[in-house]
């Protein structure tokens, strides 16, 4: 399996890093949020938009679900196809409404799959609720023998259990002083870090993130040593298991 990070940064692009969006291209293609760089992201990749088999969204903010009106455009205008996406309620309403604002008016679910969110799909899927701003869901994916782990926004949480022993978790590292998380709805690299020991998982991947300096990331890897800090368009490459 191939783990693409399309994007890494926060809401703001800090350190000229696109919005956060993981691309996972394994037995079946799944895009972990659709900021509204991904089909850029894709393509610059070398993949087109109608490769993507399955869309997963977190929350209902810009950079997360910005991109699936930019998607369904593709869709209905280049490469033809149909995905489908699954997240929080009022899904299928944003696009709509969006995509009408911004392209006119168009029947999307000729193109998108918009479905609630459910465990009925061809690969393992779990999903929790994170403590976000807005309604934000964590999801598990266990792909290839892979188990892979996404936090989308959120302040700390408890993924002890959830998150248990997960080859990868990709952990959200949005704030660098704790009041400042809680106010927000986020987390900080250092409170991921002992989430991710908590959990006892293999990797931790810090993503929606500013820029950290040397200093700090000596602190988190001193606290988990197995934390990467990818950028974009950083591939990690896992073989399968059996």
């Amino acid at each position: 399996m191939k783990i693409i990070m399309l994007g890494t940064g926060d809401a703001f692009s800090s350190g000229g890093r696109a919005n956060t969006s993981i691309f996972l291209d394994g037995t079946y293609k799944i895009l972990l949020d659709c900021s509204p760089h991904a089909v850029y992201s894709l393509r610059k990749c070398g993949y087109s938009p109608n490769q993507m088999q399955y869309v997963f969204i977190t929350h209902l903010h810009g950079d997360h679900v910005g991109g699936l009106p930019f998607l369904l455009l593709n869709l209905i205008h280049k490469e033809k196809g149909k995905i489908i996406v699954s997240g929080p309620p009022g899904l299928s309403d944003l696009v709509n409404s969006v995509y009408s604002e911004l392209f006119g008016q168009t029947n999307f679910t000729d193109y998108l799959d918009i479905r609630h969110l459910n465990k009925n799909f061809p690969f393992q899927i779990d999903y929790m609720q994170g403590n976000h701003s807005i309604l934000d869901f964590i999801y598990k994916i266990e792909m290839d023998g892979i188990k892979i782990v996404y936090t989308g926004d959120t302040r700390k949480v408890d993924l002890s259990e959830f998150a248990f022993q997960a080859d990868y978790l990709f952990h959200e590292a949005a704030e660098f002083d704790e009041k400042n998380a809680e106010k927000s709805g986020h987390t900080t690299p250092l409170q991921a870090a002992k989430i991710a020991n908590e959990a006892q998982v293999k990797n931790l991947v810090l993503i929606h993130r500013p820029e950290f300096d040397t200093g700090l990331i000596n602190k988190i890897k001193n606290i988990f040593p197995n934390t990467i800090f990818p950028n974009d368009f950083d591939i990690i490459e896992q073989q399968s298991k059996k």
